[in-house]
């Protein structure tokens, strides 16, 4: 039984056991009454002496294990072996010359790969395992570098050492999903030299880079090189953004005419605001009000005049410490008269709610939003949570939350501002032209119809992005070049252009639009090593890097 809660005594002895506050103390001895030579494998059963071994092991109910193990030395049997006299080892439980067990080892690199140095050392002591944080990373590099099964489809990108200056290289096992390699450098050289020490390979997955192309080229010429999807269609966005750059007159002339379209019947204004009082309802304004915008009224005269002062006597020449000693300002506001082109501004009075007034207000919105539409009820429940509010206040509330929702409706049924009066940007008309029809909202869907019908131009470049999309979504890359001669009758340039970057990476192109493969989970991958650097503060060096990356994939 105790050896399934402490495995170590399957190869010792127990003698005795102590607690402290700080350890659990366990003595104990090994079993074995012969040893083997760790040079020439010989056993013996002669015992040279006895020494102590102090030894840490997993915590046990929170509390730290130490072990103090008597072991022996013994004499070696060969008379040619040069060690005479050697120890006892327990491989299995712990190394030679180490200070903690095989188990605590391993979970304390676990913890390391994982979390780091200094966090992985705030970890270890909470766990009962205390450790410094230059152990953790000791154990980080003690890992070894094994080399990966061999791949047969890998995907191939860069990460940033530091963004725009340098550059390293990631390789993933698309099928085994890990890290297969990364690499310091990004040149065509070193990932070619790491792709032809592995002939298995059959896919490799790549952006639309020429150094990539290059090196797999070159690495692994039998294999088929597939360009990602997303990157082929990010480049698509891309020359659309740059046609509809020059359509700027078009983009806001269907904005207009969309508004128009979308804009309910008009309804006579209301005179005065309503305010909704208990039952009945009230067109009287809020005395508040009246209040503060007669103050603010009478405060701004007293500026205008100040204004008017200044700029009468700077006209007759009188320099500023002159003007600002007659006026009664200061000289700061002198020179700021003298440039202002009119009058200063009025400030408009603004009424900022109390600290319990936005609390509650908070409570009965969150309700509202949960359905609850009876304001006596929202009254009571916002009092019985604890919240100051009188039943007049709480029922004005209500109103406005009723008066409210429908333009509520109306906002969260339109998402995307197209029918705003500036138009919407062209990065933003070109991410809507390669949506699905299907997850428009009517406001896109009507501005989209409205836009091409002004311009064929536009109409035919939605056209061809439309259909590339549904070629790239339903892997028919045998149609690619039918599209790219539709791209040259179209006449719109920049998608020609795009077309003919296409054709210069021809067969990569259409294996990504024909195969499954894709770069997305190297992507996730690199992600992952952002994380990982972000976690060390920068200051991690290559090989501590690497071994976090492979260890945790």
């Amino acid at each position: 039984m105790l050896t399934k809660v402490l495995p170590c005594f399957q190869y010792l002895r127990f003698e005795s056991v102590s607690h402290t506050a700080d350890a659990i103390m366990i003595v104990a001895a090994t079993k074995r009454s012969t040893a083997e030579c760790p040079l020439c494998a010989r056993r013996s059963h002669r015992v040279h002496s006895q020494y102590r071994r102090t030894v840490a092991d997993l915590p046990l109910a929170g509390t730290p294990v130490v072990l103090h193990i008597r072991a022996r030395k013994f004499f070696c049997p060969t008379p040619e072996c040069p060690r005479r006299i050697f120890t006892e080892r327990l491989p299995v439980f712990v190394a030679p010359h180490a200070r903690r067990s095989q188990g605590l080892r391993l979970a304390l690199r676990r913890i390391a790969v994982t979390t780091g140095g200094e966090a992985g050392a705030r970890l270890a002591t909470a766990l009962a395992m205390p450790t410094s944080p230059d152990t953790l990373l000791r154990l980080i590099r003690s890992l070894p570098l094994t080399a990966p099964e061999d791949p047969r489809i890998i995907g191939l990108d860069e990460w940033a050492w530091r963004k725009g200056v340098r550059y390293g290289t990631m390789i993933v096992d698309l099928e085994r999903h890990r890290v297969a390699a990364l690499l310091p450098e990004r040149t065509a050289d070193q990932v070619a030299a790491w792709l032809a020490a592995y002939p298995g390979i059959t896919v490799v997955s790549r952006d639309r880079s020429a150094l990539y192309a290059e090196a797999a080229t070159r690495g692994a010429p039998h294999a088929t090189q597939v360009a990602d999807r997303f990157h082929v269609l990010r480049n698509l966005g891309e020359a659309l953004e740059k046609f509809l750059l020059h359509q700027r007159a078009h983009l806001q002339e269907a904005a207009a005419s969309t508004a128009a379209a979308l804009a309910p019947p008009p309804t006579a204004p209301a005179a005065v605001e309503e305010t909704y009082w208990g039952k009945h309802t009230s067109t009287r304004p809020q005395l508040w009000q009246q209040r503060a915008e007669e103050a603010s009224l009478r405060k701004h005269a007293r500026y205008v005049a100040a204004y008017e002062a200044v700029r009468d006597l700077h006209a007759t020449g009188a320099d500023i410490m002159e003007i600002a000693r007659r006026v009664g300002v200061s000289r700061r506001t002198v020179y700021r008269y003298v440039r202002l082109d009119g009058p200063p501004a009025r400030k408009r009075p603004v009424r900022r709610p109390s600290p319990a007034r936005v609390a509650w207000e908070a409570y009965i919105a969150r309700r509202w939003a949960d359905g609850c539409r009876n304001g006596r009820r929202l009254w009571r429940e916002a009092r019985a949570a604890g919240h100051t509010c009188s039943e007049r206040n709480a029922a004005r509330f209500v109103a406005h939350l009723r008066r409210q929702e429908p333009q509520r409706v109306a906002r969260s049924t339109s998402s995307g501002a197209v029918t705003s009066v500036q138009g919407p940007t062209a990065r933003h008309v070109s991410l809507l032209f390669l949506r699905r029809p299907s997850s428009l909202s009517t406001e896109q869907a009507i501005y989209l119809d409205h836009l091409c019908q002004r311009d064929a131009a536009i109409g035919t470049a939605y056209a061809l992005a439309q259909d590339f999309v549904y070629m790239l979504r339903e892997r028919e890359g045998e149609r690619l070049d039918a599209w790219i001669a539709a791209t040259a009758e179209s006449g719109i340039v920049d998608v020609r252009r795009f077309a003919l970057g296409l054709q210069e990476d021809f067969a990569a192109v259409r294996a990504g639009l024909t195969l499954p493969y894709s770069n997305g989970q190297t992507e996730g991958q690199i992600h992952r090593l952002k994380l990982v650097r972000r976690s060390m503060y920068g200051r991690g060096k290559f090989d501590l890097l690497q071994r976090r990356v492979l260890s945790a994939a």
